[in-house]
């Protein structure tokens, strides 16, 4: 944990406490996982001083970077002033966490989308008059943190570290006195130089794909790859779903099969729809890569011909808000669960900014506290994002058990009671890969007093698209509002 200053010069006055909205606060992290994943890769970097905006310029005592790797710590460099722009301390922090801590070997591309990243601001450095014993009683546990300095000793612990390691005062600053060098009991001493500070930390998966944009990575097998044949594609499904006026809906449930057999009903979905600017789309998680609930960290979504935006700072909060959800790009590396709807919704919506979701396994409790969290994440935004579940249903009866099967869940998803659909599907045996997403939405939808109904727009086998009645996958289009 170094600092890249000499002893600072004492601030005229106690510098106050930051204080950033949750957007700010995700813009910062965002800021500072760029600068780190451009550091690594060896690439030149953009400053936060032009990303952050208004934000750049607050003044703090220095930032903080650190890096962990399955928990273990991998870097963590710093920079303190007595008072400096927020953007230059982040700036220098990012730069040396990523390729400057003595104390690791040298972070390498291939562990980008493997760490975790904590973004601490510090403020209101105090030094400590008291001497000798005194000084204990100085510190509080879990709010402040201690830097020490002897002719040229330096060390400097983060107020983390204490509650981390389980120190009370004396073992935090004892433990100071050996990172900077000293015996453990020079923090006793007159010529030893104290002071204590305040810091606040943001936490996430570090965005190392943050600036890159998700390539497709299923175009030419579920719908085609090139940009004139899923022009032509797009165009033969909206013109095959029936004419309607866009409403606006809360949420969605579309399939993501193979365009043939389920393109034309995700269409017919898309259609009835005012899409607003932002939108969370929410799919099961096919391939075991990644984080089992990883939000995309992207700033793109690209597919042959086109592209949407995401929304990173989105992707940041959402990550904070819901636990055990992480910033993970692998995850999303082959997923197709989102890939399909992307020229879809590019049709219909393409300035809309959208937000990927994979859900591995959950259990009830666990999927309905996502939901939970989700709203209250929801209820702080002004224009809140249309949610969206892509989903299959049941998978490989044949056609009549199928339908039966698919009936039984859409009467529960008609209910209006998400625990409800968990447990039918779970106590039918009804091989719906997106139950998880949709007791999430549902549940979300619920909490913000936004699932008054549940409209079919429509609902298909992928029999009557390939002839095949023997072993089947179902598909349904669903509104909420």
């Amino acid at each position: 944990m170094d600092c890249s200053s000499s002893q600072p010069a004492e601030p005229a006055g106690r510098l106050p406490r930051p204080v950033f909205s949750a957007e700010q606060e995700a813009a910062i992290f965002h800021a500072a996982g760029g600068r780190v994943t451009a550091a690594v890769r060896g690439q030149r970097a953009e400053s936060c001083r032009r990303l952050l905006g208004e934000t750049a310029g607050t003044p703090v005592y220095g930032a903080f970077v650190s890096l962990k790797r399955t928990g273990r710590l991998r870097s963590c460099c710093g920079h303190i002033e007595s008072t400096v722009p927020l953007w230059r301390s982040l700036d220098c922090a990012a730069d040396r966490a990523a390729t400057d801590d003595p104390r690791f070997p040298r972070i390498v591309t291939a562990e980008l989308d493997q760490l975790d990243m904590d973004v601490w601001i510090l403020w209101g450095p105090e030094p400590v008059l008291a001497r000798g014993e005194d000084r204990v009683r100085t510190i509080t546990i879990g709010k402040h943190g201690v830097q020490i300095g002897r002719g040229a000793a330096r060390g400097l612990l983060l107020p983390s570290v204490a509650v981390d390691h389980g120190l009370d005062a004396r073992g935090l600053l004892e433990q100071v006195c050996i990172k900077a060098g000293l015996p453990p009991d020079a923090w006793r001493d007159d010529d030893t130089h104290l002071r204590i500070f305040e810091g606040d930390v943001i936490h996430g998966r570090l965005m190392a794909e943050g600036t890159d944009a998700r390539q497709p990575a299923v175009a030419g097998g579920f719908y085609p790859g090139d940009p004139r044949g899923v022009a032509r594609m797009v165009d033969q499904l909206f013109a095959a779903a029936a004419p309607a006026a866009a409403q606006s809906w809360a949420g969605v449930l579309v399939p993501h099969a193979g365009w043939v057999y389920s393109g034309r009903l995700a269409a017919a979905v898309f259609r009835r729809v005012a899409i607003p600017s932002r939108a969370i789309i929410l799919c099961p998680r096919h391939r075991p890569l990644g984080a089992p609930w990883a939000v995309a960290p992207h700033r793109r979504w690209l597919f042959p011909g086109g592209e949407l935006a995401s929304d990173p700072e989105l992707a940041t909060r959402l990550a904070g808000a819901v636990e055990g959800l992480a910033l993970d790009a692998a995850a999303h590396r082959e997923e197709h669960g989102i890939e399909v709807q992307l020229p879809l919704l590019a049709r219909v919506a393409p300035q809309v900014r959208l937000v990927g979701i994979t859900v591995g396994d959950g259990s009830l409790p666990e999927l309905l506290r996502f939901g939970d969290q989700l709203a209250a994440l929801l209820k702080e935004m002004p224009d809140r994002p249309l949610l969206i579940i892509s989903s299959d249903m049941n998978h490989f009866a044949n056609d009549s058990e199928t339908r039966r099967v698919d009936r039984l869940a859409l009467d529960a998803i008609a209910t209006l009671d998400p625990a409800g659909v968990y447990e039918t599907v779970r106590r039918n045996h009804i091989t719906m890969c997106g139950v998880g997403p949709c007791v999430i939405v549902m549940e979300a939808l619920r909490q913000l007093q936004c699932l008054g109904r549940c409209e079919s727009v429509a609902y298909a086998t992928s029999a009557e698209a390939s002839g095949d009645t023997d072993r089947v996958v179902g598909y349904a289009g669903l509104l909420f509002g």
